[in-house]
C-alpha cells in the first residue's frame, strides 16, 4: 500500500473514531426497539412490528448521522481539554491526527444531513426528535453543562432518549403512547 493510502486509510478511522461508533451502535439499538414496541400504538395493535422496510432503513441512517455528527462536534468543543488527560489525550483532534476545524465541519455535515434525510423519509416529529437529540447533547450537555455542573450527565442524559422518542414517533408519528379506541390503552 502506498503512503498516500495508508494516510487516507489512517483519516478514515480517525473520522469513525470521532463519530464514537460504540454510542452510535447503543442509540440505533434503542431507536429500533422503540420503534419495533411502537408497532402496538399505531393502529394496527392486533399487527406487531408491521414497520416499513424503508422506515426502518431511514431511520438507522438518519440516527446513526446525528450520532455521528453531534459526537465530532463534542470532540471539536473538547479539543482543548483532552489533550490534559491521559484518557483522551490520544483523540484524533489533540493528537493532531485531524484538524479541529475538519472535525467540526464533518460533525456539522452530517448532523445537518441526518435531519434533511429524517425530514424527507420519516415524519415531522421524528424529524424533530432527532434535531432535538443533536440539540441537547450539543448544546445543553457539551455546551453549557458538561464542564460546569455535575448533573450534566442526568440532564443531557435525554439526548440519549431522543433516539428512543425518534424510534416510537417514526412509527406512530407522535411521542405519547395513543389512545384512540382502535389502540389499546395503555393503563390497563
Amino acid at each position: 500500500m502506498s503512503l498516500s493510502g495508508r494516510v487516507e486509510s489512517s483519516a478514515i478511522k480517525d473520522y469513525i473514531e470521532v463519530s464514537k461508533p460504540r454510542i452510535v451502535i447503543v442509540l440505533v439499538i434503542t431507536a429500533v426497539t422503540s420503534m419495533l414496541a411502537a408497532t402496538r400504538f399505531d393502529g394496527t395493535p392486533n399487527s406487531a412490528w408491521d414497520i416499513s422496510g424503508w422506515k426502518l432503513l431511514f431511520l438507522i441512517i438518519s440516527g446513526s448521522l446525528s450520532s455521528m455528527g453531534a459526537s465530532a462536534i463534542n470532540q471539536f468543543y473538547d479539543k482543548n481539554i483532552d489533550n490534559l488527560m491521559v484518557r483522551t489525550a490520544k483523540r484524533p483532534i489533540p493528537s493532531g491526527r485531524l484538524k479541529a476545524n475538519s472535525v467540526l465541519i464533518y460533525g456539522l455535515a452530517l448532523c445537518i444531513i441526518s435531519v434533511i434525510l429524517a425530514w424527507f423519509t420519516l415524519n415531522p416529529m421524528a424529524t424533530f426528535m432527532i434535531g432535538l437529540g443533536i440539540f441537547f447533547y450539543v448544546v445543553i450537555y457539551t455546551l453549557l453543562l458538561k464542564r460546569r455542573s455535575v448533573w450534566n450527565i442526568v440532564i443531557g442524559g435525554f439526548a440519549g432518549s431522543a433516539a428512543a422518542m425518534a424510534g416510537w414517533a417514526t412509527t406512530t408519528n407522535m411521542i405519547a403512547p395513543s389512545s384512540s379506541p382502535s389502540s389499546p390503552n395503555p393503563r390497563h
